[in-house]
């Protein structure tokens, strides 16, 4: 986990190993992922933190069905929710959003495990 340790990034998930535990699981060693989503964190209207608990919302309903998605189609899934929000973004809750989008859409691109 060296990567994640000296990311500032990160820093702020030293108080939440789940976080932590989930970056280490889909973001070792994917630079390109990592840049892919702080890329994305920084085009919308909410923080790291509020896209890493969406993310989190995502697989939790994922493992639940025994589901499986590729981790740039789990970042995609929370930029789409992040722009159903629209202008209004910083009025809305992204892990709600989420989770609203699973209740109503589910995810077509998820597979069986």
């Amino acid at each position: 986990m060296p990567e994640f340790e000296t990311s500032k990034c990160w820093e702020q998930f030293a108080d939440t190993p789940s976080v932590l535990a989930y970056l280490e699981a889909h973001f070792t060693g994917a630079d390109d992922l990592q840049r892919a989503l702080l890329e994305e964190v920084d085009e919308s209207d909410f923080s790291l933190c509020d896209w890493m608990e969406a993310l989190l919302v995502l697989n939790q309903w994922l493992e639940e069905r025994s589901l499986k998605l590729p981790i740039s189609d789990n970042v995609g899934y929370v930029s789409c929710a992040v722009a159903s929000a629209g202008t209004g973004a910083n009025l809305s809750h992204l892990p709600s959003l989420v989770a609203d989008l699973l209740e109503q859409y589910g995810c077509e691109r998820a597979v069986k495990k």
